[in-house]
């Protein structure tokens, strides 16, 4: 059964276009990265929703592109780097996974959204209380983090466990709900199977690299440190993805 197909605000229900191949120039030629390039910084990704919604899986699924019911709960923030490939255009995702099982609504310390370019809004779909609290999730979002240019901080939804044969979604309300609400898109996904993982945070950054202004007012800002997403592979938390 073909299911979960990307849908937008817009309710045209077309997939995200592959990004075009380029030819990287060797190590020393080509052009120096400027302020304004997308290039020259980390772009900083939240993950949030409900605990046990798969955050810390997808990230793992998107990075590694691998998946296990087997990981240690996040305690506090992990992060993880991921370079991904928009319109020809190479940007480094540094993703946050914050505060894991401890995540709940109104937690989050105001530090954590800081210089955040967009957020990934995960919910269960095979949990529906973890969808009835999206749109708080939305406003706090919104009443703790702007852009820059004082735009509204991208928020692309992600409807987790879709692999799960009784999840359905009604996608003219999605389409109604994420319009309203002001979501750049939703999709559903899997951290199991890694289905629409990828063209969703490709959605989400073609979306931030249309301001390119942003780039610019953060690059004195950026500090420099690689950290890495570290994974359990002996603690049994569950079975959640």
């Amino acid at each position: 059964r073909e299911r979960g197909r990307r849908r937008g605000a817009r309710g045209d229900g077309q997939g995200v276009p592959q990004a075009a191949e380029e030819q990287r120039p060797a190590p020393g030629e080509g052009r120096a990265a400027s302020p304004a390039d997308p290039a020259s910084l980390p772009v900083k990704i939240l993950v949030l929703g409900d605990k046990a919604v798969g955050k810390t899986a997808l990230i793992r699924q998107l990075v590694r592109d691998e998946f296990t019911s087997r990981y240690k709960s996040t305690t506090g923030v992990d992060f993880a780097l991921k370079e991904i490939d928009v319109d020809g255009q190479t940007v480094r995702l540094q993703l946050w996974d914050v505060a894991g099982a401890e995540t709940t609504l109104g937690s989050i310390a105001k530090v954590y959204y800081r210089d955040t370019f967009g957020v990934l809004l995960v919910y269960d779909v095979t949990r529906p209380t973890t969808f009835d609290t999206v749109t708080a999730w939305k406003r706090e979002i919104d009443d703790k983090v702007a852009l820059s240019n004082d735009e509204p901080v991208p928020v692309v939804l992600l409807g987790n466990k879709c692999d799960i044969e009784t999840a359905t979604a009604d996608t003219a309300e999605l389409d109604r709900f994420c319009g309203q609400w002001g979501f750049v898109a939703w999709f559903d996904v899997s951290a199991k199977t890694g289905f629409n993982i990828a063209e969703a945070a490709r959605c989400l950054v073609q979306k931030i690299t249309s301001y390119p202004d942003l780039f610019e007012a953060r690059y004195k800002q950026n500090a420099a440190f690689r950290p890495a997403l570290a994974f359990a592979e002996d603690d049994q938390v569950g079975s959640c993805y």
